[in-house]
């Protein structure tokens, strides 16, 4: 027996009440901690003196406003991470550096509406991500790339913007083994409640321009991403896959009437 152990049960002995309490440093305030999990609830930033050895974490209401480059390389061991309630609204590269045991990545109902294309990085164990419920319009190109263990994907809840910046997203859903949830878009206007997986990738006629993708080309559902900073070309409209107008936009040509 340590000589802390020792000196516990003299003072026992003595009759002196002793209150036990975890090693300092190991349970941050407004959190509750067991031996691997550990739970904070309302606290005013991020928490970072846990036991390394902490295998699951939760945040729940706290007023973390974003999750910078490796916010979490204290506790590599982590299997499970749940942000939830929380107001943050980025989520930075390399926010999970350091988490190649993570499992379970659980980010609901926050205020999310930026995710950085490299967020993600290094968890080469994931399984199950959750991005439910937030304020996302799109996704970066490439969020998944390195992601070959997941199988469940909840994209659910977010008010997508069904253009051209989520081709990229059916255009990988098909060739995943994992189940994919993804919601109804909530824009442009025409396909507003659609759900994202019935939308045909081959109606989407897109193009790289200055590093992000445009509207081009014929037929097709078509939208104003046009640039990386929204400069725009030669005035245009809109067009559903059948010729419908959804709205004035500035990207490229008009389409020929002969081809709608």
């Amino acid at each position: 027996m340590g000589g802390a152990g020792i000196l516990l049960l003299l003072l026992a002995g003595a009759g002196v009440v002793v209150a036990w309490r975890p090693p300092k440093g190991k349970c941050p305030l407004r959190c509750s901690c067991s031996k691997d999990s550990a739970l904070c609830e309302g606290s005013p930033d991020l928490p970072v003196s846990f036991s390394p050895n902490l295998l699951s974490l939760s945040f729940v209401r706290t007023g973390v406003t974003q999750l910078k480059a490796g916010s979490f390389l204290r506790i590599p061991s982590l299997h499970l991470l749940l942000f939830t309630s929380n107001s943050f609204s980025v989520i930075e590269d390399d926010a999970f550096a350091g988490l190649s045991h993570l499992q379970y990545l659980f980010i609901e109902d926050n205020e999310i509406g930026s995710i950085s294309k490299n967020a993600l990085r290094g968890l080469r164990s994931l399984t199950h991500l959750s991005l439910a419920n937030n304020h996302l319009e799109a996704l970066p190109r490439f969020l998944f790339r390195g992601l070959e263990t997941l199988t469940h994907v909840d994209l659910r809840g977010n008010p997508f913007q069904c253009d051209c910046r989520v081709l990229w997203l059916l255009q990988w859903m098909p060739t995943v083994n994992a189940s994919v949830g993804t919601g109804a878009c909530a824009g442009p206007a025409a396909l507003s409640h659609m759900q994202l997986h019935h939308l045909d990738p081959e109606t989407f006629k897109c193009r790289a321009i200055g590093g992000g993708l445009s509207w081009g080309g014929r037929r097709g559902i078509q939208g104003n991403d046009c640039q990386g900073q929204g400069a725009c070309l030669t005035p245009c409209r809109a067009f559903s896959r059948r010729g419908k107008t959804l709205s004035k936009q500035h990207c490229l040509p008009e389409p020929q009437s002969s081809h709608l």
